[in-house]
């Protein structure tokens, strides 16, 4: 019996629908913060995590949707490593205009150039932990299920 072979899908979509889905959710967590700060203050580490594993969800849905199956490991492994480098590119990023626009807790301008180094490794492990879970395929075969669900009940709706 030979293996099966598949052929290798494209997964820079799914960096971007990632990388889209992770602004909107910070454009919106931003709007809360806004209107009030004090639930930013007590909730941001939380919502780090559910910004990060909403954006990594959509994305496998995304994969799923155009493919029908799960990543391969290859596939797996870029998208947790490019997933990781656009949240820290991200979030360096914020941080920086942060700082520039004065919006930072505290006095950032103070802080040793060793704890924003430590700080990035952190989250840099995180955020890796985070996609890694999060691309598993214990979360895809979920999505894989629903998926398959949902397009049968599609393709046996012209003939009831």
């Amino acid at each position: 019996m030979a293996a099966e072979t598949t052929k290798p899908a494209n997964v820079w979509p799914c960096v971007a629908i990632y990388i889209v889905t992770t602004m909107i959710l910070t454009a919106i967590w931003a709007t809360v913060g806004y209107i009030a700060p004090d639930l930013v203050e007590k909730a941001n580490t939380a919502a780090s995590f559910v910004m990060i594993f909403a954006s990594t969800l959509a994305a496998y849905s995304v994969f799923i949707r155009r493919n029908g199956r799960l990543f391969d490991r290859s596939e797996y492994w870029k998208v947790v490593f490019l997933s990781t480098v656009a949240t820290v590119l991200f979030s360096a990023v914020m941080m920086l205009f942060s700082i520039a626009a004065g919006a930072a807790p505290g006095s950032a301008s103070d802080v040793p150039a060793k704890i924003w180094i430590i700080l990035l490794i952190i989250g840099t492990i995180f955020g890796l932990c985070v996609n890694a879970i999060g691309f598993s395929s214990r979360f895809g075969k979920t999505l894989l299920k629903a998926h398959s669900k949902r397009q049968a009940q599609l393709d046996t709706e012209p003939f009831r």
